[in-house]
């Protein structure tokens, strides 16, 4: 794992200190007269501001949403019994606006520092002649990256945010803004990634100071996502074409630079994946993605200094699990870790599919989270027979990453655009439009034929439950139920589930089948949490009480316009 160059780490520091008062509600880092004064005039000044920003995503308050927003209320989860009120509440979906995983400043910290770049790196361009344009060009795509993905995080979680593209200077300004709706807020974000995508580099130089930045795939990944959530199947089908296209590029470069070391294989000539070493251990290629870090499949993750407190191995230990027998504020649902080498595990149907290992670790009956925990995991994939065989954990001053977008998301994403892009074609269909949305259906299954298949290891056809085409031939329905299956068994405990359910939901137009499948893991309050989950508004987060206070434009979710939800029991 690389790691933030020791001075630039240094200036980094020395500008998060200007950044130290906090006074109005989106928590926006206001700059007094003498930092401007005396900053701003080169282009290391930028950079300085730029690495803080990504710092500022870094940080545990916003490590910690990426996941219990994109994760806590799903059907992948349920709380330790001796976990924070705050968390068991979340996931009881008793969500009051006193919670305190309901504040959203951590990501309106980043939005401000991004904004200040967008603002001072063209007048830092006019006064430093070493400052090219192509820098320039570059240092703003990847702040408006920063920006939108902040965006995304909050739209996905609140719906309708205040959306500001300005940076707070002055700390007299009063800076209340309404909220924008949502459909508005993700054509902004579309709109500003389009604009900057070309101006952002192909692939840094991995030195220490280049880990873990925006380059042009981190930010078509984004682009994907954005598309797919607004319905434009045409357009995400494309972005995620451009990436593989890349990703192509990349693969043939390793091979022909060292063909016998490339963990990297074309599955079905078509997607460039890393896989298991030629043995009967599988696991490796996990181990790779996860335990070492920006693999290969990377498109955007977050990167850690060792041994400096990271927020990602706090999060880890505190959340998920630190060793084998350590179970965090969050374990796995029981029906999500149960029965998997009997074969009835409600999520993984098969038992020889690896991502279980590499996710969940079964304490007697208690399982606990073990993805991003692990240094590495190895299984042994013999002839009718399954057995765990290594796990290693990291150390508390291990070094590790967080990955918010990885190439199966998005091959996925585009496997749900082509369904649904069928699915609109309708049924009663012939000749060559029956053929043509039959050919998008076939395709989206090769996608997760194609995920699949890493996940069982090598011989994954000779086993008699590899997946088939039969009952997803036609079937759209089916195919998008298959899509989303497979999202959940690759992308588990990523922060991922929750908002691919919310996704879910607003395309139905209604929560029925978001609740049919939350309320799985209910034992109590069942018919409660339904009543509550019957409202498109209760899908998302209430806005803190805290920024009700000093926001006054701001008005509340109205699904949380009551003091408190009450438990009920059937």
């Amino acid at each position: 794992m690389k790691k933030i160059k020791t001075l630039l780490y240094v200036a980094l520091m020395s500008v998060m200190m200007l950044f130290s008062s906090c006074k109005d509600w989106l928590t926006l880092m206001p700059l007094n007269d003498v930092v401007l004064e005396n900053f701003w005039t080169e282009k290391a000044d930028v950079e300085s501001v730029l690495l803080g920003t990504y710092a500022a995503l870094e940080s545990n308050d916003c490590i910690v949403r990426m996941s219990m927003w994109g994760e806590m209320r799903s059907d992948n989860i349920v709380a330790n019994t001796s976990a924070p009120n705050d968390i068991i509440q979340i996931t009881k979906d008793n969500i009051l606006e006193t919670n305190s995983y309901t504040s959203w400043r951590c990501f309106y910290d980043v939005i401000n520092k991004a904004n200040t770049v967008l603002h001072f790196a063209p007048i830092v361009a006019e006064k430093d002649p070493n400052y090219t344009v192509a820098e320039l060009n570059a240092n703003i795509a990847e702040a408006t990256a920063l920006r939108v993905l902040s965006y995304w995080y909050l739209i996905r979680a609140y719906k309708d945010v205040p959306y500001v593209t300005r940076p707070s200077i002055d700390d007299t300004e009063e800076f209340l803004v309404p909220a924008e709706k949502f459909d508005v807020i993700l054509q902004y974000l579309i709109d500003d990634l389009e604009s900057v995508k070309k101006y952002a580099v192909n692939k840094y130089v991995l030195d220490e100071a280049n880990t873990a930045r925006f380059t042009r795939v981190g930010i078509e990944a984004i682009l994907a996502d954005l598309y797919l959530w607004q319905g434009n199947w045409d357009k995400c089908i494309e972005t995620v074409d451009n990436i593989l296209e890349r990703k192509m590029v990349e693969y043939k470069e390793i091979l022909e630079d060292d063909p016998t070391g490339c963990t990297v294989e074309l599955i079905k000539d078509r997607y460039p994946m890393i896989t298991d070493v030629v043995s009967n251990i599988s696991g490796n290629a996990y181990n790779e993605i996860f335990g070492q870090g920006n693999s290969f499949e990377t498109l955007f993750e977050l990167s850690f200094m060792p041994n400096s407190g990271s927020p990602n191995f706090s999060f880890v230990r505190e959340y998920y699990s630190e060793s084998e027998s350590d179970l965090g504020n969050l374990e796995v649902e029981t029906r999500v870790g149960s029965g998997f080498e009997q074969g009835t595990n409600a999520i993984f149907e098969s038992k020889y599919d690896g991502r279980y290992y590499e996710t969940i670790v079964d304490n007697s009956g208690q399982y606990s989270i073990a993805k991003y925990a692990m240094q590495s995991i190895q299984f042994k994939l013999n002839t009718g027979d399954i057995k765990d065989d290594v796990r290693n954990y990291r150390s508390q001053n291990a070094e590790s990453t967080w990955i918010i977008y990885r190439l199966t998301d998005v091959m996925l994403m585009q496997a749900e655009a082509k369904t649904m892009k069928a699915m609109e074609m309708g049924t009663d269909l012939t000749g060559d439009t029956l053929a043509a949305r039959n050919q998008l259906l076939e395709e989206a299954f090769f996608t997760v034929q194609s995920v699949n298949w890493r996940a069982k290891g090598r011989n994954v056809f000779t086993q008699p439950d590899s997946i088939s085409i039969a009952p997803y031939r036609g079937n759209a329905k089916q195919m998008e139920e298959l899509i989303l299956k497979e999202r959940r068994r690759e992308l588990l405990y990523e922060g991922k589930r929750w908002f691919d359910l919310v996704r879910m939901a607003r395309r139905d137009g209604d929560t029925k089948r978001l609740s049919q499948m939350v309320l799985l893991k209910y034992t109590e309050n069942v018919s409660a949490v339904r009543i509550k989950l019957a409202d498109m508004d209760a899908i998302y987060f209430p806005i803190s009480k805290d920024e009700l206070k000093i926001n006054t434009l701001l008005k509340q979710n109205p699904a949380y316009e009551e003091d408190e939800f009450i438990e009920k029991a059937d």
